[in-house]
């Protein structure tokens, strides 16, 4: 639903906010290291680094990590030195398209890897695999950490490499809310987006539905029920509030967008709850039932109810989950910055150059 401009002003504004807090980093002073930090980081760098030791290391391989890694480039950072530990198959990539062009109906030339890659959300080059391999950036793919130590400075990855950082950033981004299981909400046919992966499972869904049920009434379901129309399936969105994207839409403004979808056959089921999702004959999700008890067929459902931050395996060290994202790591672990800290920091620094 957002426009291309409002787009590319998003990744412009990721990559401002990377760029200044790497600065800072790489300066290995101001507002993100005390002294003492200062001169670890020149230790860090005269070091000779074996194969466990890396002098940066990226936890996540999202959005943030490319554009981050963008910046290291830039900055002379990441030739030898950067590392990016991910658990996904592909290199970063901007998120956003998931939910909209990868999810056309084929006559209509859906969007694909490679073509939306980071950075070109901001109108920067395409980083494909190979370029992070031009540029000496190591990308660790499907293999996610699963351990962390922040007094060794060591992580430990699913397939059992250990790595030892000099300074680590964590942008593991979030996971998508799910329904519980009890309700139904691992039962066949019930997708929920967060990568290329979900997205290819529910285009392949789509190819094959006919009616389906979109869970939940902001960006995620109001983008994918608007693909759904491409494909002219039965289409039905339920969610609890009075009217669509109640924390940015006005209900006048809301009722506007309601009317152009049930103009192209969607329809809403506005106050309602999901008691549970009952399973046909053959196991595959068949019904939405409501609190109500109220029922809506359906051969596919797609869950969009927010999202939550992914910290494991930090959370045993003080990361702190607050309503909106991640909070802190305890202080006394020196060396490891969060994204959405340096992002906050990087606002702070920009409001207080505009008030001065």
């Amino acid at each position: 639903m957002a426009s291309a401009a409002a787009a590319a002003a998003a990744g412009m504004g990721c990559y401002s906010q990377t760029s200044w807090a790497l600065r800072r980093l790489g300066a290995g002073g101001g507002a993100l290291a005390s002294a003492a930090t200062r001169r670890r980081n020149c230790s860090v760098a005269a070091a000779v680094f074996d194969n466990q030791n890396r002098e940066y290391v990226i936890v996540g391989g999202g959005n943030a990590a490319g554009y981050a890694a963008r910046t290291f480039v830039e900055h002379g950072m990441a030739d030898g030195r950067l590392c990016i530990v991910s658990k996904e198959a592909v290199p970063p990539y901007e998120r956003p398209a998931l939910t909209k062009g990868y999810l056309f109906p084929p006559e209509k030339k859906p969007a694909r890897l490679p073509g939306f890659h980071t950075c070109v959300g901001s109108g920067g080059q395409r980083q494909t695999a190979e370029w992070y391999k031009e540029n000496g950036i190591e990308v660790l793919y499907e293999d996610p950490v699963e351990a962390f130590d922040g007094k060794t400075q060591t992580l430990k990855t699913s397939s059992g490499k250990i790595l030892k950082y000099g300074s680590l950033i964590i942008s593991t981004g979030c996971a998508a809310a799910r329904l519980p299981e009890k309700i139904g909400g691992d039962l066949p046919g019930v997708h929920y987006i967060r990568d290329v992966a979900d997205a290819d499972s529910l285009v392949s869904s789509l190819g094959k539905a006919k009616k389906i049920v979109v869970i939940g009434g902001g960006y995620i379901g109001m983008e994918v029920a608007a693909a759904a129309c491409g494909w002219n399936l039965d289409t039905t969105i339920i969610f609890p509030e009075d009217h669509i994207m109640p924390r940015l839409f006005t209900p006048s403004l809301a009722k506007k967008y309601e009317e152009l979808y049930e103009q192209n056959g969607v329809k809403f089921v506005k106050g309602a709850l999901i008691d549970k999702l009952d399973a046909g004959s053959d196991g595959r999700v068949s019904s939405a039932i409501l609190k109500d008890g109220s029922v809506v067929e359906a051969d596919t459902v797609i869950v969009g109810i927010g999202a939550k931050p992914s910290v494991s395996p930090f959370e045993a060290v003080g990361v702190n989950i607050e309503v909106g994202g991640i909070e802190r790591l305890i202080p006394c672990l020196e060396q490891v910055y969060l994204a959405s800290l340096l992002l906050e920091m990087w606002q702070l620094f920009r409001s207080r150059c505009m008030i001065e």
